[in-house]
């Protein structure tokens, strides 16, 4: 049986993926420092191969996606109403 997809057009659960993140920063520091140091967040990525440039920007995406989900200062129906205007 296969679990139904996360809706990112949806405020709740925004708001709830947040609050996980949140967590795991706070209580899970180390989790975050991998995920940024193996996402490439500090590295710059400097290379003439495109295909390694689209590999690096797809797991910088991924690391800054999680980062701006877990601001506080941005409200998860902003971030719902980006994901249905750009889905």
């Amino acid at each position: 049986m296969q679990s139904k997809l996360p809706d990112l057009t949806d405020k709740r659960y925004i708001g709830e993926i947040a609050q996980n993140l949140q967590d795991i920063a706070k209580n899970y520091p180390e989790v975050m420092r991998f995920l940024e140091y193996y996402c490439g967040f500090n590295v710059p990525g400097f290379s003439s191969d495109a295909v390694e440039i689209a590999y690096r920007a797809g797991k910088r995406d991924v690391i800054l996606t999680l980062k701006t989900i877990m601001r506080q200062d941005i409200e998860p129906k902003q971030i719902a109403d980006f994901f249905k205007r750009n889905g």
